[in-house]
């Protein structure tokens, strides 16, 4: 069995709509990226903190801290603590209902019962009496994730039942997501008999169609992280809107734009600057596009030596305020990865605003309340 799963719990919101997905990208390479680096350090912290705190050897950790900690930064910490205070108060918790909880940390579960030859690494299980946690650290600060119905979560709750529930009695599973570089914390509470349900009725028949190959394409906002969505043509011809069926051929309607255009409109966007990356990278490696050719793009001079420029121009006369622009602040992110995003709140954060966030238009199952419109505003006086 290789290092991952074929089904992988993080990538079943994709293989539990896109049933095809899994095979079409079966074969292509995983790419790592610097932000997945920036991860496996910052869940290495994660790790050593809850096994040092629990007493368990901690030398797999110190080994990627050894070899990551060049990606290291003083938030990182404050990140780590947040994340490792939330589960060992859960521990605790735990602990005041049923004596014997246990905190399990990387553990690696089995979820081939629902899932064929599934299996994953839980990042902290506390297991009690009653109701289970399943704790899941994510330090990207890309996509806000919630715990509710979310299947990958739901399958690491299934496979740690599956490992305890004959010794604990589980009936309420707890889920938590933290991402602590987004401020965001969700948690969602389960019976063990809806997610069983959910297991047999959702899960296994779309694992099973998905992992021979039998499962249709189905593109939506899914696709981001798959290896094959830049050569997917059903992707291409959602991404098509001209070929909708629109109730007027000539203009858009009102309902044509919100139920056939605004929904599609971020993986439309996603889809163009994957095709077009994909299609540079290719044709960089040697592949011929038809009346297509690389060419040098447009570029910016830059000078290469900057103490060498100010000496020359001091020579010839010139005052210093003509020479350089006047000193400024480094961004609010690159203060708080030097001074830590804690400490650099305590110092300034008196001086730091944030402002109104600039309007957008998203789907009403988004969490943020609605903006009040200007009618609405104006009928208040």
């Amino acid at each position: 069995m290789g290092a991952h799963a074929l089904l992988s719990p993080s990538a079943s919101h994709r293989w539990l709509h896109c049933t095809a997905s899994p095979r079409l990208e079966e074969h292509e390479e995983d790419k790592g990226s610097i932000y997945a680096q920036e991860g496996t350090l910052a869940h290495a912290y994660c790790a050593k903190t809850l096994k040092s705190y629990l007493g368990l050897d901690t030398s797999g950790e110190d080994r990627e801290i050894r070899e990551l900690g060049h990606l290291h930064e003083p938030a990182m910490d404050e990140h780590v603590a947040m994340y490792a205070s939330t589960v060992i108060g859960k521990l605790e918790a735990a602990r005041r209902r049923t004596s014997d909880a246990r905190l399990l940390v990387e553990t690696r579960l089995d979820f081939s019962e629902w899932v064929p030859e599934s299996f994953g690494t839980a990042d902290a299980v506390v297991i009690a009496d009653g109701v289970m946690d399943v704790v899941d650290f994510k330090y990207g600060r890309g996509v806000r994730v919630d715990s509710e119905w979310n299947s990958q979560m739901m399958i690491y709750a299934l496979g740690a039942w599956r490992l305890f529930d004959m010794e604990y009695g589980i009936s309420q599973v707890r889920m938590t997501i933290i991402q602590p570089r987004l401020e965001h914390v969700s948690e969602w509470e389960l019976p063990v008999a809806a997610l069983l349900k959910w297991a047999e009725e959702t899960l296994r028949p779309k694992a099973r169609e998905a992992f021979h190959g039998a499962g249709s394409q189905e593109p939506g906002d899914w696709c981001r992280f798959c290896k094959v969505r830049a050569k997917c043509k059903a992707l291409a011809r959602m991404a098509q809107t001209t070929q909708a069926n629109f109730s007027d051929p000539r203009l858009l309607s009102v309902k044509d734009m919100a139920t056939k255009v605004l929904p599609y409109l971020d993986t439309i966007k996603s889809w163009v600057s994957d095709v077009e990356q994909y299609a540079l990278q290719q044709a960089l490696d040697g592949v011929s596009y038809a009346g297509w050719k690389v060419v040098e793009g447009r570029s910016n001079r830059r000078i290469t030596d900057a103490a060498a420029v100010a000496a020359t121009l001091c020579a010839a006369g010139y005052a210093d305020e003509a020479i350089y622009k006047p000193q400024e602040l480094r961004t609010i992110t690159d203060l708080e990865k030097t001074v830590g995003k804690k400490k650099f709140g305590e110092l300034c954060g008196g001086f730091v605003e944030k402002p109104q966030g600039k309007p957008a238009l998203v789907p009403e199952s988004d969490k943020r309340p609605a903006l009040n419109s200007a009618q609405e505003d104006f009928a208040g006086m």
